[in-house]
C-alpha cells in the first residue's frame, strides 16, 4: 500500500501580506496554486503513482487542488472528509509572523517550536485543541487508510494536519522531528502488514521518483 500526500498550493500572490491561515479562513488558490496542483498530478503520472482514491479537506484550497489532480489524471472527484480540515489558529489567524512575535518571547518560542518540531503551543489562543486534532487524524487513518482500503490513496490537506498524519502511520523509529510540508509538495508512506515506512516527504513534484 502506497499512501500519497499533498499539501494544497499557494493562497498568496507575490507581494501579498502573508498571514497565518487556518480552518477559520477559507482562502481559494491563487494562480500559482492552481498550477501547483497540475504539477503535482503530472508528477504522480510520471512516477507511475496514479491514485485509486483521493481524499481532501473541505476547504476551498484543498478541495480545488484535489479536484485539479483528479481531473488531470482522469479520476473520479475527490472524497471530502472534514477531519482533514486545517487547525483553527484562533488568535494567530490573519496575522503575520512579525505581528505574532510582537506579543513577546513566549510567542516567538511557540512559533519556533511549531515550525521546527511540530510542538503544539500552549496558551497561544488557538481554537483547535491538540487532543481533538490528533483524534480526528487517527480516526481518519483508521477509517480511510487501513489495509482493507484503497491500495494507493492520495490525501490532500494543509500544513497543520499533514504534520500529524504520518505519525499515525509510522513506527516510532521512523518518526521525524517535523513533518512540515511546503505548498504543492508531496510525500509517500508505504504500508505492508500494518507496518509503515517513510519513502519521502516534502518533495517538489519535479523531484518525485
Amino acid at each position: 500500500m502506497e499512501i500519497l500526500f499533498a499539501r494544497h498550493g499557494n493562497t498568496f500572490d507575490p507581494g501579498d501580506r502573508v498571514v497565518w491561515v487556518g480552518r477559520e479562513t477559507d482562502l481559494p488558490l491563487v494562480e500559482k496554486g492552481l498550477a501547483q496542483a497540475t504539477a503535482a498530478a503530472e508528477a504522480l503520472r510520471r512516477a507511475g503513482l496514479i491514485p485509486d482514491a483521493i481524499f481532501a479537506a473541505s476547504l476551498k484550497r484543498t478541495r480545488r487542488f484535489a479536484e485539479i489532480v483528479a481531473a488531470t489524471l482522469g479520476l473520479p472527484p475527490p472524497m471530502i472528509d472534514e477531519r482533514l480540515d486545517e487547525v483553527d489558529y484562533g488568535r494567530w489567524a490573519g496575522r503575520t509572523n512579525d505581528e505574532i512575535a510582537a506579543e513577546g518571547p513566549a510567542a516567538v518560542a511557540a512559533m519556533e517550536a511549531w515550525n521546527s518540531s511540530d510542538a503544539w503551543p500552549a496558551d497561544a489562543g488557538w481554537v483547535s485543541r491538540q487532543d481533538e486534532i490528533l483524534q480526528a487524524v487517527w480516526d481518519f487513518a483508521r477509517d480511510r487508510l487501513g489495509e482493507a482500503g484503497a491500495r494507493r490513496p492520495l490525501v490532500v490537506s494543509s500544513n497543520g494536519i499533514l504534520r500529524f498524519l504520518p505519525r499515525a502511520l509510522l513506527p516510532a523509529a521512523a518518526q521525524r522531528t517535523s513533518f512540515r510540508m511546503k505548498t504543492g509538495h508531496l510525500g509517500i508512506v508505504e504500508r505492508e502488514g500494518g507496518e509503515g515506512r517513510l519513502r519521502c516527504w516534502d518533495v517538489k513534484p519535479e523531484e518525485l521518483a
